[in-house]
Formats: C-alpha cells, structure tokens, sequence
C-alpha cells in the first residue's frame, strides 16, 4: 500500500466518502483507454474499492462508483477481487466484458520441450523500457476490447513487478520482438502477460531452467489463434477466465484487461 501511495496516488485520482469529519470509504479510478469498433474511447479503471468494516452496508462504495462515472464522464471498468462480489457489481449496473485464459505449464512440460540447439542461442532475453513496452503491447494486442495504459501506467506496472520480485524481458528470436512479464511466488512463477507463442514462451521457459509449475496469463484472441494442446485431443491445455467488468459502455465483449492492480 505504502508502495502504491508514493509511486501512484494522485489527489485527482481518488474519491472519498466522509462521514463525521471521517474517511470511511475510497476508490481510485485510473486513466486508461478502450478500442472499440468506433475508435478509442476513455476509460477509468476502478481500484480499491474499500469501505471501513463498520460502515459497510449504506451503499457508499454505490456512491462512489456512479459518482467517479459522473466526475469523470467515462465508462468505468474494474476487476472483481473475488467472485463473490459478481453479483454485488452486475447490480450496480456493471456486466462482465473482458476475459484471459490461463493454464498451469508443469516443470515436466518444460524439461520435455523443444529449446535451443546446444550452442546456438535464439532467444535473447533484453531489459525493456517503458516506452517498448507500451509500444510492443499496443501493436500486439491492438483489437476491439483492448483496454490500453499509457506510458506512466505501464511504467509503474514494470516498477511494481520488480518490487514484487518479477522480471519483464523484450525477448528477441527470429527476427522478431516480443514481451514476457512475470514473477515469482512461492514454489511457483506466475507469467502476467506475454505475447510469445506457446513454443516460444516453452523454449524461453527452459532457457530460465525454470523447475518450478508456472501459471499463464494470455489473451483470449491470441490462444483462440493458436493450436491447442491438452493431455488428449477434447482437453484444452487453457481456460477461459472472466477477468473485468464495465458499465456505460455496451460495445465490449470478450475484451482484454490486464496489468491490472491486483
């Protein structure tokens, strides 16, 4: 939170419910953008919607998100923190529009596939700056539903990855560019967001000797593309993950959300 207030937290960003001269509940709302068939439209992204425990229950988390869409005049977007609270936002008008597919990779998997020849290196794993980042994301997730952070966003992004123990690599192979976030947990490596293809993020995997099981996080558009491998031909090797909802705002379906403050 500390982390969050020093590197994040503006004045303009946040809202405020006082009760008696006292804060008793909160909400940030970011700027970010939405493709849409029509072009790009604003966006705020909602965050940390939190109200003290002895005053929840008078609709003030309510108040705040219709009055952030009325301050703002853009569509709201935010991510559920758990599934329970599904239901508490669909009545306050959001639906849900945006989606991720995931799927565990094993430490198994990685020994078995296809890496780089012995001494001959493909994969060259680079330091990315913000400006690359948000250029390479843009380029390759650009599509109706794409939600896009500008340059500060992506920048703290990449700032709060590495204070999280997370690494973001422009990874270079065959004449081509391309991003792989992640971090580690406990006896595990979660990938944020990558934009390498299924042998391509295996071969780069194995470059890391990574021994350890690895949840994915990809966009639905760029595994829909690929050829899927499961532990049989009906089994799908990822699964499909609601992963945002919005409201004001009818266009989206199946959008992509992501680099959100989890």
């Amino acid at each position: 939170m500390e982390f969050y207030f020093t590197h994040r937290f503006t004045e303009e960003n946040m809202l405020v419910c006082i009760e008696n001269e006292k804060p008793v509940a909160m909400t940030t709302f970011l700027k970010a953008y939405l493709v849409t068939g029509e072009g790009e439209i604003p966006v705020h992204y909602a965050y940390a919607v939190a109200t003290l425990p002895e005053c929840q229950g008078r609709g003030y988390a309510k108040m705040l998100l219709e009055e952030g869409k009325q301050h703002f005049h853009t569509p709201i977007v935010l991510e559920p923190a758990s599934e329970s609270l599904i239901h508490y936002y669909e009545k306050l008008g959001f639906r849900m529009a945006f989606g991720v597919a995931e799927r565990i990779i094993l430490p198994d998997e990685i020994a078995e596939a296809k890496g780089e020849e012995k001494g001959k290196q493909e994969y060259w794993l680079l330091t990315v700056t913000p400006d690359e980042y948000m250029h390479l994301r843009d380029t390759y997730f650009m599509g109706n539903g794409y939600i896009r952070w500008d340059k500060d966003a992506i920048a703290y992004a990449l700032l709060e990855n590495d204070y999280a123990d997370g690494y973001a690599y422009k990874v270079q192979h065959h004449g081509r560019e391309e991003l792989l976030l992640f971090r580690e947990e406990e006896n595990a490596i979660e990938v944020l967001e990558t934009t390498l293809s299924e042998q391509d993020l295996l071969a780069v995997l194995k470059r890391l000797r990574i021994k350890v099981p690895v949840r994915v996080r990809k966009s639905l558009e760029a595994v829909e593309g690929e050829e899927q491998v499961g532990k049989d031909e009906k089994e799908l090797a990822y699964q499909k993950k609601d992963f945002g909802m919005i409201t004001g705002c009818d266009e989206v379906k199946n959008g992509y959300l992501n680099l959100t403050l989890e």
